[in-house]
């Protein structure tokens, strides 16, 4: 299993705030459009339902998210579907004071071992910067 993770963000929130707004992902849909349109931009055609977030992609059609996992002001894992290779996925709250959370997004990926030496070096940067931008979509989400 190989895990990729974001550099850590503090947002001026309570835990337990940032866990309301993000536990259930059909708000992220209104909170989308509150978003820069560059941002917007970047994301693509997401969509969102309650336990879903639902990802088209060019060559590999819809990856979808799915919750596998809540822990009250903690942690969010999605599990996903129709990856080319198991994929999970977690938002990780670290409360730093009453008024302020660390938010870190972490990707885990199973490459089966025949495939690392061949998709290996090229999906390893993919996974890095994905890690990266699902940690700035979360801060970004919880911001509004």
């Amino acid at each position: 299993m190989n895990s990729y993770t974001s550099q850590p963000k503090e947002v001026a929130m309570a835990a337990s705030e940032i866990y309301a707004k993000i536990s259930d992902f059909s708000k992220f849909e209104t909170l989308m459009a509150q978003l820069p349109e560059e941002v917007r931009a970047q994301m693509g055609e997401v969509k969102f339902t309650s336990d879903t977030i639902v990802i088209p992609h060019n060559m590999l059609g819809q990856i979808t998210l799915r919750v596998s996992e809540r822990v009250p002001d903690k942690r969010i894992a999605l599990t996903a579907e129709n990856a080319p290779v198991p994929m999970f996925m977690a938002i990780n709250l670290e409360a730093k004071g009453p008024e302020t959370t660390e938010v870190q997004a972490a990707i885990d990926v199973d490459i089966p071992a025949m495939l690392k030496p061949i998709i290996g070096p090229k999906i390893e940067p993919m996974l890095k910067q994905s890690a990266e931008k699902f940690g700035e979509m979360i801060t970004n989400i919880v911001k509004l």
